[in-house]
């Protein structure tokens, strides 16, 4: 297994095994999609509406690309209510890790962004759902995006790192000691 992939499956493992992701949580999702997939048009809205008010976040995307954008999320959307296998759904994954480097979409927007959409999700589930169901389908949900921003926080950091080794032929141990070496300067000028 090669080192990116061993790292993957590290990571992998230490997210699911702290954000409780399981199969069960896809099956409780799959239960609720007949009013699920209903939220997707308002989950989809929301989401680029937002993207392309604030300017940082706008700066990702080119002028003409937003339907094809609100496609691949509602596709996105969509499948949360299908998933059969939690590996290979989070192995596909992974290449959100790598756009988001390609477009340099940074982690705070990914966590404001998951944030957000946990906040409509979890209103509508307690609306179609009552308290108590609605609660248990919004912790699913909450379980994958949670998941799916960790994996792809960390896809980021590590895939990042293994490309610039990669680039400039430093091994990423050397890398590491560089920016340990570096965030005392860091430190004391964003705070000193």
């Amino acid at each position: 297994m090669s080192k990116i992939k061993q790292s993957f499956e590290d990571g992998l493992n230490t997210i699911t095994t702290l954000t409780g992701l399981t199969q069960a949580d896809f099956d409780l999702l799959r239960q609720a999609a007949p009013q699920a997939l209903q939220w997707g048009d308002d989950i989809v809205k929301m989401f680029y509406d937002t993207l392309y008010e604030h300017p940082r976040t706008a700066a990702v995307f080119e002028d003409s690309e937003r339907p094809a954008r609100e496609q691949t999320l509602a596709v996105w959307y969509q499948s949360l209510f299908e998933v059969n296998d939690v590996n290979q759904f989070l192995y596909n994954q992974a290449r959100i890790a790598l756009l988001h480097i390609r477009r340099h979409v940074h982690n705070e927007f990914m966590v404001g962004m998951a944030n957000k959409l946990r906040l409509l999700f979890s209103a509508k589930a307690v609306e179609a759902f009552g308290p108590e169901e609605g609660l248990n389908v919004s912790n699913a949900f909450s379980r994958v995006l949670d998941t799916v921003v960790g994996l792809t926080a960390e896809g980021y950091d590590v895939l990042s790192k293994s490309a610039l080794s990669r680039a400039t032929g430093v091994q990423e141990t050397v890398i590491d000691k560089f920016i340990i070496r570096a965030v005392d300067e860091v430190e004391q000028e964003l705070l000193g």
